[in-house]
């Protein structure tokens, strides 16, 4: 990422050019093998607040067609992103899952690609220090795709709130 300016809110807007791959994991319905031809990787930081992420880019898949790949959301800004954001030396990446924030993922595609673009993805981030003096961090997103599931109730769950609407007990585990 580099500075594009300062905000007027007293944040600072960023721009990152992403490169990299989109493969999809064995088993999936759809196979994807596709690379960057261009991405940016907008964000806005501001202290103490969110990090607001914006992704948007082409791919080239294997067989010669092309993707498009929005993303957007919000990255927290804990301490360890603030640290690897400032450059500090010795500063390790996050781990999978450690930040507790994911973006929403959207596709514009065609042709054997076009399941694509009637699914909901979210992505998980993994932010890692730069090796290099003119980049201030990379940023890896793991991209899942949201699958519908059965309501799960159970006996006794059930309950309804003052307005007469169902409620079910509370939701304690989410795979995506």
């Amino acid at each position: 990422m580099y500075p594009m300016g300062e905000l007027p809110t007293g944040g600072l807007w960023s721009n990152g050019n992403a490169v990299g791959t989109l493969t999809s994991v064995p088993g999936s319905d759809l196979y994807v093998n596709a690379t960057t031809i261009h991405m940016d990787d907008f964000n806005a930081r501001s202290t103490g607040g969110p990090y607001i992420l914006a992704a948007q880019g082409v791919l080239k898949t294997d067989d010669d067609h092309y993707i498009g790949i929005y993303g957007k959301g919000l990255l927290a800004n804990t301490q360890h992103i603030e640290a690897i954001m400032a450059n500090e030396t010795g500063v390790k990446p996050t781990s999978w899952g450690e930040i507790e924030t994911y973006t929403t993922w959207t596709f514009q595609a065609s042709g054997k690609y076009a399941a694509l673009t009637e699914s909901t993805f979210v992505a998980n981030i993994r932010v890692y220090p730069s090796d290099d003096s003119d980049t201030v961090s990379y940023i890896d997103y793991r991209i899942s795709k949201v699958l519908p599931g059965s309501l799960c109730e159970a006996e006794g769950d059930e309950e309804r709130n003052v307005n007469g609407e169902r409620k079910f007990g509370d939701l304690t585990d989410q795979t995506f």
